[in-house]
């Protein structure tokens, strides 16, 4: 298909090997089979590194994994500041503690992803800063994030960093396309066509957020927590929301309100991208994010002349190690094929 001739294969196929990217293992369907045993091809996982940093105003969470997605070293912390150069500094200093303590270079980190809460600009590489951090500069994400760290860096806001490792690693692995709904103090979305993050224009495609006006009641986390407060509840954090909070009278009206906002999206969801599934995930109290999930998907139909099958209405797996989709980001911009740009050398951050 691609008129790519077999010597071609083999010989990159044997740099890949010599370079410890790629092993060879028996093809179990030929076991006991006479002839040459054929072999099939693997990536070895160990040989792909990346590092990744999630941070939202509560937390920092951040990670060395493999490209498997297993998390071979990782770090959860309070935000010592809301600063970006504090943040950063922060979360510099967790990654090159976590190099040191699974003994490796900074070489054999391949990348390193940061995401957090933020709506894509106009302007690439820029995102809006939300209330919680509103004291930031104008941030460039791909310029200001650099000096911190000894590796190349790639951003992307938290919804579709998180919906990248649901696509690796979590509920979506079988499916093609689905679309993914993040909670936490803002709504975050993501869609994925065809196995591949779809960004659209400037990043901005599937925030489902922007269908409901900050200045109207949304079912975000910030609106939860200007509920309670006007209920006398003085919590200004979602780390901050325990069980007891979540039996009050005004946390159990606020939440039917929010299913049905979000059985509304479902619907638009459902009928504007048609996806096999859509996903609930983020860092709103877990068992709201449960309890809105069981009953949309318990629920006999979207809503009113919707015949058809609706999408799996799915629970997000990774949600609660966020920096792991932080950490799939240099993955899906280093070897999805979409992405290609040509070879990447190993020991070398060039492409």
């Amino acid at each position: 298909m691609l008129g790519v001739t077999p010597p071609t294969v083999t010989r990159l196929v044997t740099e890949l090997m010599d370079s410890g990217f790629v092993s060879e293992t028996s093809d179990p369907s030929r076991r006991g089979q006479k002839g040459f045993p054929a072999k099939l091809l693997q990536l070895v996982p160990e040989s792909f590194l990346t590092a990744g940093v999630f941070f939202d105003p509560d937390q920092m969470y951040s990670c060395i994994a493999d490209f498997n997605g297993n998390i071979l070293s990782e770090e959860q912390s309070p935000l010592d500041s809301r600063s970006f150069d504090a943040i950063m500094e922060q979360a510099s200093q967790s990654i090159k503690n976590q190099i040191i303590s699974i003994n490796i270079t900074s070489e054999q980190i391949a990348g390193c992803g940061v995401c957090y809460p933020g709506q894509h600009t106009g302007e690439p590489g820029r995102v809006l800063k939300t209330k919680q951090f509103s004291n930031w500069p104008n941030v460039d994400n791909q310029r200001d994030l650099a000096p911190f760290f000894d590796f190349p860096m790639y951003h992307i806001n938290d919804a579709k960093a998180a919906c990248l490792a649901e696509l690796y690693y979590g509920a979506c692995r079988g499916y093609q396309n689905f679309c993914y709904i993040w909670l936490s103090y803002g709504i975050g979305g993501a869609a994925v066509v065809n196995r591949d993050l779809y960004l659209g224009h400037n990043f901005g495609a599937a925030e489902f957020g922007g269908l409901f006006p900050k200045s109207k009641p949304r079912p975000s986390g910030q609106n939860l927590l200007d509920t309670l407060q006007a209920d006398g509840h003085e919590i200004d954090r979602l780390s901050s929301i325990q069980n007891r909070h979540l039996e009050l009278p005004v946390s159990k009206q606020w939440i039917r309100t929010a299913t049905d906002d979000l059985t509304w999206l479902c619907l638009v969801i459902a009928r504007s991208f048609a996806p096999e599934a859509i996903v609930f995930g983020g860092t709103l109290n877990s068992k709201i994010i449960d309890e809105i999930q069981c009953q949309i998907a318990g629920a006999k139909q979207l809503g009113e002349d919707f015949m058809i099958a609706p999408p799996d209405i799915l629970r997000a797996t990774t949600d609660t190690k966020p920096q792991l989709g932080a950490a799939a980001l240099p993955i899906n911009e280093l070897l999805n094929p979409s992405k290609f740009r040509g070879r990447t050398h190993r020991g070398e951050h060039s492409l």
